[in-house]
């Protein structure tokens, strides 16, 4: 009898651990988390974006960004210290490579892929944009030397992936994409990777669509004169060109 009593008394207090009042911090975070979820339904796919996860169809939120359009400049966290920048101010060509996280084994591979064709083309910006916190971009950037790609987050409000096309409804990720930007934020070239676990060669394809870009650009600004090609030439660099043929090997024109 005594054990069926201290067994009860036992129940009782375990229930009652269990069923604390919860702070308002808690209920605070619960009923943002709450809002959030009605925010999030709210939000339709305007695209006919086949994209899966693990096989899985998933939703991608709004337009589907395509060649010709400009890219919305949501300002995106760029440190540790929480600040944000509208990456976009500048006027160079950009890369954007949008995934779901660094911390996965084909946007690891490729992100460091892309940090080395960073390396070589000085000329151009290149970001990687997750929703990671900055804290463990940071860590990853460090522990794989990744110095010439930026790593910035999308994380505080998601804003950047709605408004351009790359946000994934069911899992609150950003869909793997490779985005060239002209000097004017123009999207001039962008894939989507339907198969998030798929693998592609993304150097190859900025590479050659980087040359494409480079020399459209170069024609734009130096139309109606003799040469195609100016001289003193600067356009997306703090550098002036004097000399044709240093020109011509740094924007890859082999004409």
């Amino acid at each position: 009898m005594k054990k069926i009593l201290l067994l009860g008394v036992a129940a009782v207090v375990l229930a009652a651990c269990g069923n604390k009042p919860k702070t308002q911090n808690e209920m605070g975070q619960a009923g943002q988390n709450a809002e959030y979820a009605q925010y999030l339904d709210t939000l339709k796919a305007d695209n006919n974006l086949k994209i899966t996860m693990g096989k899985v169809p998933v939703t991608i939120v709004g337009k589907e960004l395509k060649v010709g359009d400009k890219i919305k400049e949501v300002p995106l966290v760029i440190n540790t210290k929480l600040e944000e920048k509208n990456i976009f101010e500048d006027k160079n060509i950009k890369v954007i490579y949008t995934a779901p996280s660094l911390d996965t084994k084909v946007c690891s591979l490729q992100t460091k892929q892309l940090n080395e064709a960073a390396k070589t083309h000085t000329n151009v910006k290149f970001y990687s944009v997750t929703v990671d916190t900055p804290f463990a971009q940071e860590r990853f950037c460090t522990a794989n030397e990744i110095n010439g790609l930026k790593a910035v987050s999308d994380f505080k409000y998601h804003q950047f992936g709605i408004q351009n096309g790359f946000f994934i409804k069911e899992k609150g990720l950003l869909t793997r994409a490779l985005t060239i930007l002209d000097e004017n934020n123009t999207v001039k070239y962008i894939e989507y990777v339907s198969e998030e676990g798929k693998e592609a060669d993304v150097v190859a394809e900025v590479m050659e669509n980087l040359e494409l870009i480079f020399k459209e650009i170069s024609k734009v600004h130096n139309k109606g004169q003799a040469d195609e090609y100016t001289e003193r030439y600067y356009y997306l660099s703090d550098k002036i060109y004097d000399d044709i043929d240093k020109f011509k090997a740094d924007f890859f024109i082999t004409k």
